[in-house]
């Protein structure tokens, strides 16, 4: 995302920590009060990366922690603008499924910090700059409360349990980058 360091702190009650010592030496255990990004006011984006963005056919946000994996590149000079401009050909798989989130503390966190846990509060969390939402099946019930953000809603397994659900995954996914690329809405 750039060149320049910019690590993810958590602050929680137990103290101030770097994003490793939160997961690893304190097992993601201390409540979270607060994600800042140490740096990120400096931080530019990598050369080329704002140019990838504003070329690419589709952007695809990854299911990923949206608070530690997605919100430090969207934070970045520049990416969430670029990604609000090209918000139609923006799509992201949803990492919670059921509420609950398949690795890592986000659902912790995202409860923590006062988010919804589930697709819904992802697709809030993303309605600026993503026009699609793929989501688990399992997550039906909140489609429509996710349309009416104004955000579309692909329905495809998101639970990767071997090679096979990978591979159906990403096929889904560059289906509609296919679509939007030829002009037809998915």
């Amino acid at each position: 995302m750039s060149d320049q360091p910019v690590p993810t702190m958590i602050d929680t009650d137990q103290g101030h920590f770097h994003f490793q010592e939160y997961l690893v030496q304190r097992s993601a255990e201390p409540t979270v009060r607060a994600i800042c990004f140490d740096g990120i006011e400096s931080a530019r984006p990598a050369p080329g990366v704002l140019e990838a963005l504003q070329r690419a056919p589709c952007v695809v946000i990854c299911p990923s922690n949206p608070l530690i994996n997605i919100e430090p590149i969207l934070a970045v000079a520049g990416v969430r603008d670029v990604l609000r401009k090209r918000r139609s050909q923006v799509i992201a798989v949803c990492p919670i499924v059921g509420g609950k989130s398949l690795k890592g503390p986000s659902e912790r966190m995202l409860g923590q910090l006062g988010y919804e846990v589930s697709a819904l509060g992802v697709a809030r969390m993303y309605q600026d700059i993503c026009g699609t939402i793929l989501i688990d099946p399992i997550n039906a019930a909140q489609a429509s409360a996710i349309e009416l953000l104004g955000v579309g809603v692909i329905l495809h397994p998101t639970v990767m349990r071997d090679l096979e659900d990978k591979k159906l995954l990403a096929e889904r996914v560059l289906q509609f980058a296919r679509k939007r690329e030829a002009g037809v809405c998915s």
